[in-house]
Order: C-alpha cells, then structure tokens, then sequence
C-alpha cells in the first residue's frame, strides 16, 4: 500500500531493503500535524497524526521483509526547513503538555527511619485511559536522582504509552535519606553535609547502615515488592513484574536484582551500565564502609567531597562524560542540592569504601540469560568511560534474548543527553514484550531495524554487536581468550 509514497520520494528519502528483503532501511516520515491520537495497527497501539485535510499520516520502516508503520512524533525527514523543524518542535511540545500523564512526587519508608523517594507518572483522571502495561522503573547512577530522568519522563508521557513510570532515588541520594542521625556525634559539625554519621556509635536501627550496591539491590526489591501494584490507582492489588531502566550504576544495580529475583523483572534496560562498582574488598582489614565513619576517613571525605560537589568540578565532569556540551546546565544545581543534606558526606565516605556486588556484572548476565529475561542495551557511543565495548560484550554473553541499540552522538547519560531517541527504544521494547508474551512474537522480530533518525541523532540497531575499531576488536580478542583457551568462563554454561 505504500508503494505510491515510495516511488514518489526522491532517492535519499526512499525505502531501501536488500536482495532477501531482510530489513536494512531506516526510518523516513511524510508529514508532521498539530496532535496526536491513538489507533491499533498491526495489533499494537502506535500514536498515528493527523494532517490538515484530517488524514493520518505514517513513517514506513521495512522489517523482516515486511512493511511497519512506525509513530511519527519523534522521527524527523532527511530535508526540512528550519521552520518546518520549528513547527515539529512546536507539535511535539503540545503532544507533551495535552498528555493525560502528570507526575508526582512520592516518600516512603523502607524501613524505620529509612525514608526513600521516587517521582511517578500518573493518569490525570480516570478518563484518560486505564493503566496496562507493564511499569518502568527509571533507576539513576551515582550522584544525580530521580531528577535526571525529568526529560525521558516527559518523553514517554508524550508517546502515549499504557504503563506507569517511576524513578527511584537510591537511598543516600537525591531526596532518600535516613530521618535521624544514624551516628549522633558530641562534637557535631555544623558545615552543610557534614552534621551526620560522624559520632562514636550507631544509632538503633542503623547498626548495619551501609551506603552499597548490595544494599541498594535490597532497595529496589523492597521497592517492587511494596510500591508497585496491579490497581488501577497504583494503591492496591498484588505488585506486578517492572521493566527496569538502569543508567550507569542503576544499570549494575539493575542486572543485580534481575540475577538474584528474576520473578519480579519483565524485562531489562541497559543504558551505559557499568561492569563494575567497589574497590575495597570484603572482608579485608580496611573499613568496609558501615556507619560511624572513623576519624581518619572523615578526613579523607573533607578533602574529596568538598572538591567534588563544586559547580566547577561538577561541570568538567559532565563536559567530559556528555558528547553534546549544550546539554541542560539546570541539572548542576539539582545535582548540588543532595551535596548538602545532613548526612552526605558520611553516605559519600561509606559509597567509598563499601565492597562491590558478592555478585560479579559476568555471572549477573549469565543468570539473566538462564533466566530468559529480555534485555535492551542502549548505549551512548560517545561514552568515554562505558565504552560501546561493553555494550558488545554484554550482547554476547546474554545471547538472542537481547537487542542492541547504539545512540550516537550521545555519551554516558542517553536518557538525559538524548531522551527522545532513547524514549523511542524503551517504548518499542515494552510494545515488544507485550507483543512477546501475548502473540510469541521474538524479541528481534518486533524491535526497530538499521538506522532511526530523530534531526542530527541516529540511533541505530546492532544486531551482532560486532567489532567496528581496533579497540573493540582487542577487547573482543580478551573475550575470546578467556573463553576459549583459558576456559576462565565455562561456568556461564552452567544454569544457577
């Protein structure tokens, strides 16, 4: 049906495929409209727009020798003015603020005097739709908060999705913070982060207080156990499988949970997860990062976290680790504000010193493919420190249950740098899994192909997660070598 529009396309705009019409185009849209409405094609809902003369209007994306319709509010054409563009802008600004998902902020107790935080999107009314799908949990890395997921948030609102979203802020971090001095100190300072978990002795109830990747796991299982729910109000009813969203070390903390609690994951998200998080080693003779924080060590974090949460350093380090340097700067101050809180710096001492995951980031993939959970990685490839490398590696080690996207340019922070790509793929991830359980549709199957284009931002699909660089073709050699000839890895074929 769309040969017409095809043929009347000049060439760079045309729907390629090769010789076994096998997918290998990439996304081209015809036209863009003023709102958006929702309509079942194919069997799964996509947002369709309307033009002047009230007809809809849809991107062509050739998939497994077939044609896919494809949302048009963030795919962008090859030639467009720049007022076009504008209007684009326009209408995908007024899609967002006429979307019936608005946002809230929510506290709870984790556990006595443990109290955590996490913003939710909610349905504004009960008009505006019953919540389905299953919900996305957005989990952040070090040092920033729910905060730095606004911008995807808001992405996903406007797509019109049929989930609920939340992100969590990790508990000494953003707003989740004991309620009490966990280490009261005689001597008690009065410089902004350094009034708390400096004393002699821990206070009841945070005897075992430890600001860990471990403890941070407990959290989140806590957090789906109790805070997500089947109701159609999110406040009651039994607690449903999440898609979990891991940034960084979210996505460590991610992989850790779905490893150890596979029942309460739908599905995985990987953006530039790191493979690893921890220096000191269990047991070893050096604090392990429990409260009170010791003298000397109180010290060290004087020196560290005072220089640190600076707005200097603070930038250099987001201009380092973000490929596009016009990023929003309103993140800066939003990542100070946690730098401030009684017991920061105490939390910073113990993130320090706390030993890594009793889990490695190898044998939590091993698990999750044992266990069959579909995972998504979307990588900023621009990543100066979670290289596209380790997107490769960890393609090969889960196997077919897993897709690979990379997002380019973009760097370490997809989903704040570039959240309109990055919302895409997680939308079209949990259309996938819905697709998956309810019509065995395979996971590679019903995932975007080749190269979507959102203006000067390509997120592109990696199959094989293949080498491209000498880099990546040295760090696959490694891989290889501990497989093959040192057979350092013939546990991965043992199921938990």
């Amino acid at each position: 049906p769309f040969a017409p529009i095809a043929s009347a396309m000049s060439p760079q705009h045309s729907l390629v495929s090769n010789s076994n019409s096998q997918a290998t185009c990439h996304l081209r849209h015809f036209n863009h409209t003023s709102f958006a409405r929702s309509r079942t094609l194919l069997g799964r809902k996509y947002n369709a727009r309307k033009s002047n003369d009230g007809a809809p209007h849809f991107s062509v994306l050739h998939v497994s020798g077939r044609s896919r319709r494809r949302p048009l509010c963030y795919a962008k054409a090859t030639q467009q003015t720049a007022e076009q563009e504008q209007q684009v802008a326009g209408d995908m600004e007024t899609s967002a603020l006429r979307s019936p998902w608005s946002s809230r902020s929510v506290f709870y107790d984790w556990r006595e005097g443990y109290q955590c935080h996490y913003t939710r999107l909610d349905r504004e009314s009960e008009g505006s739709g019953k919540v389905t799908g299953a919900p996305v949990v957005l989990l952040p890395g070090f040092g920033v908060a729910s905060f730095q997921y606004e911008a995807l948030m808001q992405e996903l609102a406007s797509l019109g999705g049929e989930q609920r979203v939340y992100a969590i802020d990790w508990f000494g971090q953003g707003k989740s913070w004991p309620t009490r001095d966990p280490a009261p100190s005689e001597n008690a300072t009065t410089e902004a982060g350094f009034e708390w978990g400096f004393g002699q002795k821990a206070s009841p109830g945070y005897e075992n207080l430890r600001y860990s990747c471990d403890n941070w796991t407990a959290q989140l299982e806590h957090f789906l156990e109790t805070q997500l729910h089947d109701g159609e109000n999110g406040d009651n009813g039994p607690p449903k499988k999440a898609v979990l969203v891991g940034n960084s070390l979210g996505g460590l903390i991610a992989a850790n949970l779905a490893a150890t609690r596979p029942e309460l994951v739908e599905g995985l998200v990987f953006l530039n997860a790191t493979p690893f998080w921890g220096a000191n080693r269990p047991n070893s003779p050096v604090w392990q990062g429990d409260l009170p924080v010791p003298p000397a060590f109180k010290w060290i974090a004087a020196q560290w976290w005072n220089s640190i949460r600076t707005t200097e350093t603070i930038t250099t380090m987001l201009d380092f680790v973000y490929a596009n340097k016009d990023y929003d700067k309103s993140i800066i101050p939003k990542i100070q504000e946690p730098t401030r809180a009684p017991g920061s710096a105490a939390a910073f001492c113990s993130i320090l010193f706390s030993p890594p995951t009793a889990m490695k980031f190898d044998a939590m993939l091993i698990r999750i493919r044992h266990a069959k959970v579909p995972v998504m990685l979307c990588y900023g490839r621009e990543d100066p420190w979670v290289v596209p490398a380790w997107g490769q590696k960890a393609k090969r080690d889960i196997g077919d249950m897993c897709v690979y996207y990379e997002v380019s340019p973009s760097g370490h922070c997809p989903h704040h740098e570039t959240p309109r790509p990055v919302a895409y793929a997680v939308q079209e991830f949990c259309s996938a899994l819905t697709a998956l359980q309810q019509e065995g549709v395979e996971l590679s199957d019903s995932m975007p192909t080749g190269d979507t284009h959102f203006g000067d931002i390509v997120l592109t699909h990696r199959p094989k997660g293949s080498p491209r660089n000498v880099f990546e073709v040295f760090a696959y050699g490694v891989y290889c070598v501990e497989k093959y000839v040192f057979k350092k890895r013939e546990w991965e074929n043992v199921a938990p």
